[in-house]
């Protein structure tokens, strides 16, 4: 959670990158929980899943506490 609220991550490839533009999947998700969760964002044109592997942490850094 980010701030208390739930989060949604979008981690992929143009698929995901592309899921913000005008009527996509990631646009409407954030519409439906907007002021409920955050949606966050990580799409990389051009990436598979080696590439994506590699990046992992740097992406998604581990949190300790």
């Amino acid at each position: 959670m980010l701030g208390g609220r739930p989060l949604f991550v979008l981690f992929g490839s143009s698929i995901v990158q592309y899921s913000f533009s005008n009527g996509g999947w990631g646009a409407a998700l954030a519409d439906i929980y907007a002021r409920k969760a955050d949606v966050l964002l990580r799409g990389y044109i051009g990436w598979n899943t080696r590439r994506a592997v590699q990046v992992m942490d740097k992406v998604f850094p581990k949190v300790y506490m």
